[in-house]
């Protein structure tokens, strides 16, 4: 990241501008790995920033940043509900509850899809739940997933059992920028599904979307982008257990303005009907049917 680059090369303090936001916002939630770093940070909105830019172009000046903050350690927690199924294994349906701001797609967004999941699955007899099924709310996402960690951490022999970890995150409308404000418009953002890259899980994956109409969607491999997939169940892909996670990345994710005018309603129960459709398409899987070997995106570009 640039300020641990500018910490590493002995920066006494880091100004961040957002210049290239088409807003002007100076609150810019990043970054949530919940490190402590030895220097003080500032964002500055893109008007600030230019000022800035202006003042150093002019010749030598000077700044200086006062950061006047408590941190304190707190214990959160994780929400876990579980039902049981026709067979002995396992499939897990997360996200987490945790935001920066009124948080509406970044939080609420993905706690209501998983909740959808519980009250359909509760609502058929065992016989038609395809495994046992866990439902996990994590807290701490905006501390380095660390609700996440936490639940890995204290649940080793759980993963063996599992045939599925299903993480549903941010049912997003696509936004553009009017006269400066931030305004959802009636286009889903773009979906990216993480899928484990076993070809009968994708398969599976693909029908889904199609029989639920929801365009608008990528199926990538968990490394598309990084060593892990990008979202709050990224640590799930370590512990080798199949993976169809969703996220959205609207603009405004790590701004105040995800309000709930940015939820994107009408995608909520199709959403729903094809994260359904996926779990119930594991019936008969055993927890090694649909493993693959863990990649890095090293391995993909060779």
């Amino acid at each position: 990241m640039d300020f641990d680059i500018a910490i590493k090369d002995g920066a006494t303090a880091y100004v961040g501008l957002l210049t290239g936001l088409p807003w002007e916002t100076s609150d810019f939630y990043w970054p949530y790995d919940a490190e402590r770093r030895s220097i003080p940070g500032i964002w500055l909105s893109g008007k600030d920033g230019r000022r800035v830019r202006e003042l150093m172009a002019s010749g030598e000046c000077e700044g200086r940043i006062v950061s006047d903050a408590t941190v304190t350690e707190e214990t959160t927690h994780n929400v876990v509900g579980t039902l049981p199924g026709a067979s002995d294994h396992w499939v897990i349906v997360g996200s987490h509850h945790d935001g920066p701001w009124a948080s509406a797609v970044e939080d609420a967004s993905g706690v209501a899809l998983v909740l959808a999941q519980a009250k359909f699955w509760a609502s058929v007899p065992q016989e038609l739940r395809p495994h046992n099924m866990l439902f996990v709310l994590t807290s701490g996402h905006m501390a380095g997933a660390a609700g996440t960690q936490a639940f890995i951490a204290a649940h080793p022999e759980l993963f063996p059992q599992v045939v599925l970890e299903m993480h549903l995150e941010h049912a997003a409308r696509q936004a553009e920028v009017v006269d400066g404000e931030v305004v959802p418009t009636d286009d889903p953002e773009v979906r990216w599904w993480f899928t484990t890259q076993a070809p009968e899980l994708e398969q599976l994956v693909a029908e889904s979307l199609a029989a639920e109409d929801l365009r608008r969607s990528w199926i990538l491999s968990p490394t598309a982008f990084a060593s892990n997939p990008a979202t709050d169940g990224a640590y799930f892909y370590y512990t080798g257990v199949p993976l169809v996670q969703l996220i959205t990345t609207p603009m405004y994710i790590f701004d105040p303005r995800d309000t709930p005018d940015k939820v994107d309603e009408q995608s909520l129960v199709p959403l729903t009907k094809g994260a359904a459709r996926i779990i119930a398409g594991t019936a008969g899987c055993e927890p090694d049917t649909l493993r693959v070997p863990i990649q890095t995106a090293a391995d993909e570009t060779e």
